[in-house]
């Protein structure tokens, strides 16, 4: 095994990323290869390794340039836990974006929280990651397509869904939008009658990941994700915050259901996720 007496993290690489999806796996969570690429390529990932070099913890820093980063990925290997290595690994994430005077941020699971809260992290939005099935959901109604309220996205929407992105989260997130956007069978559905809306509908490595999911009013939001269900056959998870609650209903009835809650938090001042009500789904944890 690893000396973990306060082990040095290395820096993330390519050759690195087999071993980090296997504690993914491990863990059965949802990122793909091309997440931990757009990861570490966009912020600054670290794993420990044993002597053998197998990866045993991972945790990366993603520096948000208004102010604010996200601390995510923290991963250990359920042979290693309970020897305060996700403690070590997030003091040195937090440690790097406070170099950079970037407000620490991050979505908590339940068992997270209280260890989070420790260290100063206070409590902003809750989220629910909710699962289920696309498409059967949605057979014999009317789609959001058929009554034209939602179409397709096309390469000429691309600009005005990064800055209304940006405008609702707080920050240019134009690397990471371009990069769900252009993936392998990603799909985009956006407003039909006004730039004021969108989802995005992405692989992920146990289910189709929806999200970010951006509308005017949750009516809207609804229609958006009737359209992503019904292009979606298989498993589907989204993170939908708790205070939209007529889309929570509407995600109750159609027979989703709850698979786990994060709590975000913040290591100072919590920046506004709000975005004037128009924020509905979040790109996921690990994102923000």
């Amino acid at each position: 095994m690893a000396n973990i007496d306060d082990p040095a993290p290395l820096v993330f690489k390519d050759i690195h990323i087999n071993g980090a999806m296997e504690l993914v796996k491990e863990a059965g969570w949802n990122q793909l290869p091309d997440d931990w690429q757009l990861m570490a390529n966009f912020g600054k990932a670290v794993i420990l390794q044993d002597k053998e070099k197998a990866i045993y913890a991972t945790a990366l820093a993603l520096p948000y340039s208004t102010g604010f980063g996200w601390v995510s990925m923290v991963l250990v290997s359920k042979a290693m836990r309970r020897k305060g290595i996700a403690t070590h690994l997030l003091a040195d994430r937090i440690a790097w974006l406070r170099q950079r005077n970037l407000v620490p941020i991050l979505d908590a699971t339940e068992d997270g929280e209280q260890v989070y809260k420790k260290l100063g992290f206070i409590n902003g939005i809750k989220i629910t990651r909710w699962q289920g099935v696309g498409q059967e959901f949605k057979q014999g109604q009317k789609s959001s397509i058929e009554q034209n309220s939602v179409r397709i996205a096309t390469e000429d929407s691309h600009d005005w869904i990064r800055q209304l992105e940006a405008d609702v989260f707080g920050a240019d997130r134009s690397v990471l939008i371009d990069d769900f956007l252009n993936r392998p069978k990603s799909m985009c559905f956006v407003t039909t009658d006004s730039q004021s809306g969108f989802v995005i509908i992405r692989q992920g490595n146990r289910a189709s990941q929806i999200g970010p999911l951006v509308a005017e009013s949750e009516h809207d939001a609804k229609q958006l994700l009737n359209a992503a269900l019904d292009a979606i056959e298989g498993p589907v998870f989204f993170d939908l915050q708790n205070n939209r609650t007529n889309l929570t209903s509407h995600v109750v009835k159609m027979g989703f259901e709850k698979q786990r809650s994060f709590q975000r938090m913040s290591l100072g001042n919590m920046p506004d996720f709000d975005g004037n009500g128009r924020a509905m789904i979040i790109a996921g944890p690990e994102y923000g």
